[in-house]
């Protein structure tokens, strides 16, 4: 076999060498990924239709501090303890949940109106998070038909 500048050499290819073009696949798999971005709708807040809890394990509430949540005219009302109790701000909210958790109580109870926005009761629990390392329970009422 004769080897020079110009000369070529032809190797038989393997057949176990397969070549796999994978370039339509990536075209495909970017019009999908435009396809959906565009016909997707964002939602700040979805609705979302909780179903009724037909097991759970109770709590002691004697142990949990209990801060309520009623919707009054559209605005969250925060209350130290079951309604009728006096209402409070947030900064006053945590203020008595560190008291009582200081006084023994073991977590927080979170009783809340159904109308409330998850997004006021997540900035609630944020904001309570800074009382320490306890447990968190909610109970939401039923939303007015």
């Amino acid at each position: 076999m004769k080897r020079g500048l110009f000369s070529t050499t032809t190797s038989k290819k393997k057949e176990n060498d397969a070549d796999l073009d994978i370039t339509p696949m990536i075209d495909v798999t970017f019009l999908l990924l435009i396809f959906f971005m565009v016909t997707s709708t964002m939602q700040a807040t979805p609705e979302i239709d909780l179903p009724v809890a037909h097991h759970g394990l109770g709590i002691n509430k004697s142990e949990q501090v209990t801060v309520s949540v009623l919707n009054r005219d559209g605005i969250p009302v925060l209350m130290a303890g079951d309604p009728p109790a006096p209402e409070m701000s947030l900064e006053e909210i945590v203020e008595y949940a560190r008291n009582e958790i200081d006084g023994g109580k073991s977590g927080i109870l979170v009783k809340a109106s159904g109308e409330i926005p998850t997004g006021f009761i997540k900035q609630l629990t944020q904001q309570l998070q800074a009382v320490g390392e306890i447990h968190f329970y909610y109970a939401v009422s039923e939303q007015a038909q």
